[in-house]
């Protein structure tokens, strides 16, 4: 049900509740806080949201953000996120804009010319009943989001 997060460089009260899924209010109350200031290296407890699912994470832009900062915070390729969200690798990106990240338990892949299952399933070393049960439409088109889910040992 939690986790404990160990605070990086940049982390705020709202990137990590924007990063784990919650509010920055259900933070200060999980871990006692009395203000929402945090220091690099802090441990604190998360809400560990492993529902299935919730594929992305809604994350608001932010001043000074840019679609490379973002993507190396949460682990995902900058063109992949962009591809996901509509956007080209270059666009300018404007606080309070809403765009879709994986949630840290998701990898997508976005196909491209010529990728067939038989492609898809050696690359990722699953099976059709897995890749089928990820994912509601298969079409193998160029540019199709294919997502496919973890396992956590």
């Amino acid at each position: 049900m939690y986790k404990i997060y160990q605070v990086g460089y940049g982390d705020t009260m709202e990137s990590i509740a924007d990063m784990v899924g919650t509010s920055v209010e259900e933070l200060i109350k999980i871990n006692g806080f009395n203000g929402n200031k945090l220091t690099m290296g802090d441990l604190i407890i998360v809400p560990n949201k492993n529902n299935t699912n919730d594929i992305f994470i809604k994350y608001q832009i932010k001043n000074g953000d840019t679609l490379y900062m973002i993507a190396k915070k949460y682990n995902v390729d900058p063109k992949t996120l962009a591809i996901l969200n509509g956007l080209d690798i270059d666009d300018y990106i404007y606080p309070n804009q809403e765009i879709m990240i994986p949630n840290n338990n998701i990898d997508i892949y976005i196909t491209k010319k010529g990728d067939t299952v038989d492609t898809l399933l050696n690359n990722f070393n699953i099976t059709v009943d897995k890749l089928k049960s990820d994912n509601k439409d298969i079409y193998l088109e160029e540019n199709q989001l294919i997502i496919y889910k973890r396992d956590n040992y």
